[in-house]
């Protein structure tokens, strides 16, 4: 059995899903592991999580990582945009990646970016077709529930005429610093709700163009909404109490449209404490149109508060031999051998 030799890039909530992966899997042998806290350089990376001895001390040294040998570097990394809020940043920093000849894998949304930041896509696969690598943006949104699972759902449909794929998550127990975007516990009346909208749209819309493509559709719009909602009384999430009457979750909606007609809906929510506010409602369903007249399938678990990050993690894990053994370049992953659990 190959082994395939991991640096792990960031050990965040996602990085330490991954991390517990590429330690319990025999097909796995981590060989780097790379971060700025200071609180976890120069530790045993398993032991800071109590996941046991992995044997790699956390650096953050980047040359010293990246040239290490090993087959692929999995990027966890925070999402960095400039100062048009474009994500040029992250991938700089993905480019610099490729650089070291190390096939990459992340979570950051640099995804489906021949259609949404073209430029970003030509720099990215010059950069892996120059070191005989490849780029893979995997994840969960865009990724693996926004399209890779209704893509493979709709290969059992005579004909797909609409899609619609719900999701959401409770960020009650987030302690990531990127939940303060969500203005968690602010007056709605001076939080700045288009400039959130925006971000919003540009990170997932991606998977909304992937399924569109994938299902022949050519969008003549895309249309989005941005509802805000209240807390109808006191909340107590894990980053402090947030008063009724401010915000306490978001429904975010982006529509691929034909001549009018929606074809490719994403409707997802962030929201806290849905323990004790129902609304926005989160759901976990993909529905599908056409022929049969529908077909609706309901996944419950996508985002576990007590294994947080690990339907992230996983796919970018488990699809690591497909990564290593494919041509080089910018990657999607339908375009790759079906993924599968690895041992």
């Amino acid at each position: 059995m190959k082994k395939y030799k991991v640096i792990i890039w960031g050990l965040g909530n996602v990085g330490r899903a991954a991390l517990r992966m590429c330690m319990e899997k025999e097909s796995l042998e981590l060989v780097g592991v790379l971060d700025v806290d200071p609180n976890k350089v120069g530790k045993d990376a398993g032991e800071i999580f109590d996941f046991g001895r992995a044997g790699v001390l956390v650096s953050n040294d980047m040359d010293k990582v990246f040239s290490m040998d090993a087959d692929v570097i999995l990027n966890y990394t925070p999402l960095i945009r400039d100062e048009k809020g474009e994500f040029t940043p992250s991938a700089m920093s993905i480019i610099k990646a490729l650089g070291y000849k190390k096939n990459v894998i992340t979570t950051i949304p640099l995804y489906y970016s021949h259609v949404t930041t073209p430029e970003l896509f030509k720099l990215i696969d010059d950069a892996a077709k120059e070191n005989g690598v490849t780029y893979l943006p995997s994840g969960l949104l865009p990724g693996a529930y926004a399209s890779y699972i209704p893509m493979v759902m709709s290969g059992i449909m005579g004909r797909v005429d609409k899609i619609v794929v719900e999701s959401g998550e409770d960020d009650q127990h987030n302690f990531s610093s990127w939940v303060k975007v969500f203005g968690y516990g602010m007056d709605p009346k001076i939080f700045p709700n288009e400039k959130l909208k925006a971000g919003i749209v540009s990170y997932y819309s991606s998977g909304v163009y992937e399924m569109g493509d994938v299902l022949g559709f050519k969008f003549t719009e895309l249309r989005t909404s941005h509802e805000v909602f209240t807390a109808p009384i006191d909340l107590h999430p894990i980053f402090g109490e947030v008063k009724a009457g401010t915000i306490c979750g978001h429904r975010f909606e982006m529509t691929g449209v034909v001549n009018g007609e929606e074809k490719v809906t994403l409707r997802y929510v962030h929201k806290i404490c849905d323990d004790k506010v129902k609304e926005p409602r989160i759901s976990d369903k993909i529905h599908i149109e056409g022929c049969p007249s529908s077909l609706d399938i309901e996944i419950q678990g996508m985002m576990p508060l007590d294994e947080s990050y690990v339907t992230s993690a996983a796919p970018t894990v488990n699809i690591i031999p497909s990564v290593v053994n494919a041509a080089p370049g910018f990657k999607q992953a339908m375009e790759l051998a079906v993924v599968r659990p690895i041992h």
